[in-house]
């Protein structure tokens, strides 16, 4: 619970009004300082500091420097915590909507959609887009070849390897968070970092090497977010909408080097997602091939993560024939366990805006995204149940059956009652689980996989994480870990940290994470 200073709802030109009342370099300076120095933002509450949450940090610093002007007054930090007070009040469409459950579920869409990916396990993120994008085997014979993620697709797209470019976001993101002058933080300069550390990168060799990464993917000034400013933006509807500063996280132009005024936005260009939107230009033929060979590994890195079950033996999809002229395939794998078989189908589907905005058809719009795998799940259980397919031998007709659709980012709220009404009915549970909630399930301890799914079904309990607080797991994925050990300046050193020269590099560490949490 906030503690209000402002009366809800406030009006978007309020919060303007009280934004632009300091010079952009001063308010955008003090959010940069306050942002580098917070706790995750699972920790934010209980040590009093609610208000300051990164979605809130990033969009007034969004509205300073696309809208601000130099000159004006400076901030103090009661200035930035009235400014993040009045963005927290800011009015919303549910008190434009007539009353009833449906305006509410549309308000959580919006807020859960918008707030969730900061609250997302950064070091799960960063490993994953690792071991995804370059450590997951593709074969050169597949029937669906690879088009665009090809040897050397990182350093076309990129400009450097991805093994260096996640090295690049884990490098600013340490020294804008972890610097020893507190007064350099939520900065960034090359000059900061002594060239003998370099050879941690695998290719890059100069601060002018990774300068030009920076100003290809990362950089921004005031002037872009200025021109880029929307001027027919729905004022109710803007602050969920993108921000620039999460595709472009530093601000170039400004003393002392590159800004960032929230570094964990910084973190969010080296996710899956961030990739997939850094690659995935649909307006391009290459940037279409980018996205299909991304869902085409998504499976296949699905298939990793049930490998490491210890109890179970992973069947990928099986193709059957129907008649001479017609064959099918089935589910993506079938996971048998000595008293359940999971049968599970791959989506590498991700929310899009109008569902993450909380329109009134939300539930039209998750049903075009899922119906094809539910309808998927219930015919691969018929053709089971049928007895009469010998490609299926393997696979047990006879014991209880799972179904679970998994994707490549959350689509909250998506197992309850009211986002599956326009879902097709299932002759089995089906639960949808992001690829997240499996990297933890698939290393569960204390019991099995199986029999977690099977207390989950029982209880009514469709998300795997209501439970896990029972449980005990590994330490650490296996996938995910030997991912992270691949990235620049995480993965182990031949050389101590402590040889770096004194008060210049970060402290060689995890972004803080969200785990089971």
């Amino acid at each position: 619970m906030r503690t209000a200073l402002s009366p809800y709802p406030v009006p978007e030109t309020e919060y303007f009004e009280r934004v632009l009342r300091h010079d952009p370099n001063s308010l955008t300076q003090l959010i940069a300082a306050t942002s580098a120095s917070l706790p995750p933002v699972r920790d934010l509450t209980a040590q009093g500091l609610s208000l300051y949450v990164p979605w809130a940090l990033l969009d007034a610093a969004w509205v300073s420097l696309a809208r601000g002007r130099d000159g004006r007054p400076g901030a103090t930090s009661s200035d930035l915590r009235q400014v993040l007070d009045l963005y927290l009040a800011l009015d919303d469409p549910v008190t434009q909507e007539p009353a009833g459950m449906k305006r509410w579920e549309g308000y959580l869409q919006r807020t859960i959609h918008h707030q969730g990916p900061w609250q997302e396990d950064a070091y799960a993120q960063l490993s994953r887009s690792m071991a995804l994008l370059d450590q997951t085997p593709y074969p050169d014979d597949a029937d669906d070849p690879l088009e665009a993620i090809l040897p050397g697709w990182d350093h076309d797209l990129l400009g450097c390897s991805l093994a260096d470019y996640l090295g690049i976001v884990h490098l600013v993101w340490a020294c804008a968070t972890t610097h020893p002058n507190p007064r350099r933080r939520g900065r960034f300069a090359l000059d900061w970092y002594p060239a003998a550390e370099y050879d941690q990168f695998d290719g890059l060799r100069s601060p002018a090497q990774v300068r030009a990464v920076l100003n290809r993917h990362f950089v921004t000034t005031k002037n872009k977010l200025r021109a880029a400013f929307p001027a027919d933006n729905d004022p109710l509807l803007r602050r969920y909408t993108h921000n620039p500063l999460r595709s472009r996280p530093l601000v170039g132009g400004v003393p002392g080097g590159y800004l960032v005024p929230v570094p964990a936005a910084v973190l969010g260009k080296a996710t899956p997602l961030g990739l997939y939107y850094t690659g995935g230009d649909n307006k391009s033929e290459w940037g279409k091939a980018f996205t299909n060979d991304v869902g085409r590994l998504f499976e296949r890195y699905v298939g990793r993560q049930l490998d490491l079950l210890p109890d179970a033996e992973v069947h990928p999809e099986i193709l059957v024939k129907l008649s001479k002229k017609d064959k099918k395939k089935t589910i993506d794998f079938f996971v048998v366990f000595p008293d359940l078989v999971l049968l599970v189908e791959v989506k590498s589907t991700r929310p899009g805006e109008q569902l993450r905005l909380g329109g009134p058809d939300f539930t039209t719009l998750l049903a075009k995204q899922f119906t094809k795998a539910f309808e998927q799940i219930n015919r691969s259980v018929n053709l089971l149940r049928s007895g009469k397919h010998p490609e299926l031998a393997d696979i047990p007709a006879d014991r209880r059956m799972i179904g679970m659709v998994v994707t490549a980012e959350p689509f909250h709220q998506i197992n309850t009652p009211a986002h599956r009404v326009a879902m097709p009915d299932t002759d089995i549970p089906v639960m949808v689980t992001s690829i997240a909630e499996l990297e933890d399930a698939v290393t569960i301890t204390s019991t099995s996989l199986a029999k977690l799914l099977c207390a989950a079904d029982d209880a009514g309990v469709a998300d795997l994480r209501q439970l896990f607080p029972e449980y005990e797991f590994l330490e650490h994925n296996a996938v995910l870990e030997q991912g992270w050990s691949a990235i620049p300046f995480a993965r182990p050193r031949a050389q101590d940290a402590a040889t770096a020269e004194p008060g210049n590099g970060p402290e060689h560490r995890a972004p803080s994470t969200e785990h089971r949490a």
